[in-house]
């Protein structure tokens, strides 16, 4: 019963760090989640093969009430443009419907050592390649616009990730106001989250090794546990982060990336 308590109160903490840093940075939450999950779920006995795959997917639904949560307040703020957003949806819902079809056919190491070289990636263009590369032109529109929203959705569906990760440096990169293009990554999680969500239950049905308790690779347990404190938090990053300067919200989320990254590829080679 103790060691029963012990999990359910790390995974509140959890979640309610990831909410938080969710709301900050305009992200599903899942760049902190997934390596979480990978280094805790051995513990409650999820196996190797499915590791992963219940990772993500576990993370994936947990991303919908932050979205959610952390939409509604971008909206109340002004942030969110709506018409961008209606046109952005689109091309998620066509890159996230490709990777649910692919993800599937990948193994563990394979999608972990992609989510880490991913986040490493974007960690280090906030860093040291956004003010090279930074554009003074409109924010796309029409199939441009679509067809990133396509690759954002694809990359979210492969890596186990919201999206948010990489819609807040495209479209701060493409001319969109910060604050806006934060609102747009954190509304993008409504839409990866869900499609990721029903590919993970539909796709680990039948799939041997996966948890009791679980829909798919969707953990019910962690879910049921972590999902209020998501939503608790998840305003709580949004409101914090109106109070800091665009420098100083880059750099710190360019350097939780960073570290995110690097340990898990030091895990995955020793």
């Amino acid at each position: 019963m103790d060691d029963l308590v012990l999990r359910i109160i790390i995974f509140a903490i959890v979640g309610l760090v990831s909410g938080f840093i969710s709301g900050l940075f305009g992200i599903g939450g899942s760049t902190v989640r997934l390596p979480i999950f990978i280094y805790l779920l051995p513990w409650v006995g999820i196996g190797q093969s499915v590791l992963m795959h219940v990772a993500s997917a576990t993370s994936m639904a947990l991303v919908i009430p932050s979205a959610i949560t952390a939409t509604r307040k971008q909206y109340a703020l002004g942030n969110l443009d709506v018409g961008f957003y209606k046109t952005w949806v689109i091309g998620l819902f066509i890159g996230v419907a490709l990777g649910a079809i692919l993800l599937p056919h990948g193994s563990t190491e394979i999608l972990q050592t992609l989510f880490a070289v991913y986040i490493l990636l974007v960690g280090f263009y906030i860093a040291f390649g956004r003010g090279r590369f930074s554009s003074r032109s409109e924010p796309p529109s029409g199939s441009k616009r679509i067809g990133i929203a396509s690759f954002v959705g694809l990359v979210a569906a492969l890596t186990g990730t919201s999206g948010g990760t990489l819609t807040t440096p495209i479209l701060s990169t493409c001319g969109l106001a910060l604050e806006k293009a934060i609102a747009i990554a954190s509304a993008t999680g409504l839409v990866t989250g869900s499609i990721a969500t029903i590919g993970g239950i539909l796709s680990g049905w039948h799939a041997p090794d996966r948890p009791s308790y679980s829909l798919g690779y969707v953990y019910l347990v962690i879910f049921v546990v972590m999902m209020p404190t998501v939503m608790i938090s998840a305003p709580w990053g949004v409101s914090v982060g109106e109070k800091f300067s665009e420098t100083t919200l880059q750099r710190t989320y360019a350097a939780l990336l960073i570290l995110v990254g690097l340990d898990l590829l030091r895990r995955l080679a020793f």
